[in-house]
């Protein structure tokens, strides 16, 4: 289970979690309760976690979800310093200076083995698991790939939580399979505000051609000014999660001249439209 930001660490652990084993991508804004009762549902057996920084209490809420689910037998500690004398603490860094370059286990997952277990939202209820397969992830995966054209030629900003199917699967692991560029949008991606003032400068200078977001974030940065920014390189312009209003769609159409085109990620099935 993780309970991290948006960090390139997020992208080692998820997609790691579900080779060796499977992962459980989890929303930090839930409560600790939700979570421990969705680390108990799922079996899981670790929790790595952002570390003690200021302005963040996720490492706070890691070890109350600690006390809440004993049956996690580790946490593992993502920036920060480790606490001395806790055995039960792994720092990522050192885990990872330790691993073996290849991956080196035998017990290699097939495909309808289970790749992760990503949670619904919660807004008609406790939240729920679902379960994606490794077929099922590279089918989504393979598809998004190829309704966007991405390519090795491609660069996509991707400013969304990786707790979300629409940044894991489709500006995550579909880009991956295509082999294109992934532009990670701070730790907090649109929440951030210097992302949101900064945007079309960063499009610029990181050459992105697929630009994107969800509708608040999209309303966002079409009310920021280019300031002449050169976003020649841009081909397409998506948006997900819910329906985005026509005027915005408009004028993103209009800063870029590339269309915007829709997409709807699915919890359910990892699927997307």
């Amino acid at each position: 289970a993780y309970l991290l930001p948006s960090l390139v660490e997020t992208q080692f652990v998820l997609w790691g979690a579900a080779t060796a084993a499977s992962a459980l991508p989890l929303n930090p804004l839930l409560k600790a309760e939700e979570i421990a009762s969705l680390c108990r549902a799922s079996g899981a057996k670790a929790l790595v976690a952002l570390g003690p920084l200021p302005s963040t209490e996720m490492w706070n809420k890691a070890n109350r979800v600690k006390e809440l689910a004993p049956e996690l037998g580790a946490l593992i500690q993502v920036g920060g310093e480790k606490a001395i004398g806790d055995e039960d603490v792994h720092l990522l860094a050192d885990l990872l200076r330790s691993s073996p370059p290849q991956l080196s286990f035998s017990d290699r997952p097939g495909l309808d083995d289970v790749a992760a277990l990503f949670h619904t939202g919660g807004t008609t209820g406790a939240p729920k698991l679902v379960i994606h397969t490794h077929r099922n992830q590279l089918a989504a995966a393979y598809g998004g790939a190829w309704a966007a054209g991405a390519s090795s030629d491609d660069v996509i900003v991707n400013g969304l939580p990786m707790f979300h199917v629409a940044s894991a699967i489709f500006c995550s692991l579909a880009m991956f399979v295509a082999g294109a560029e992934v532009v990670i949008l701070s730790p907090a991606g649109f929440r951030n505000p210097r992302i949101v003032a900064d945007f079309w400068r960063i499009v610029e200078r990181t050459g992105a051609t697929i630009v994107g977001g969800v509708p608040t974030a999209l309303s966002a940065v079409v009310n920021v000014d280019p300031q002449g920014a050169d976003l020649g390189r841009v081909r397409m312009n998506v948006c997900g999660a819910s329906l985005l209003a026509r005027p915005v769609a408009e004028q993103i159409e209009r800063l870029t001249g590339k269309p915007m085109r829709e997409v709807y990620g699915m919890t359910e099935c990892g699927g997307v439209i």
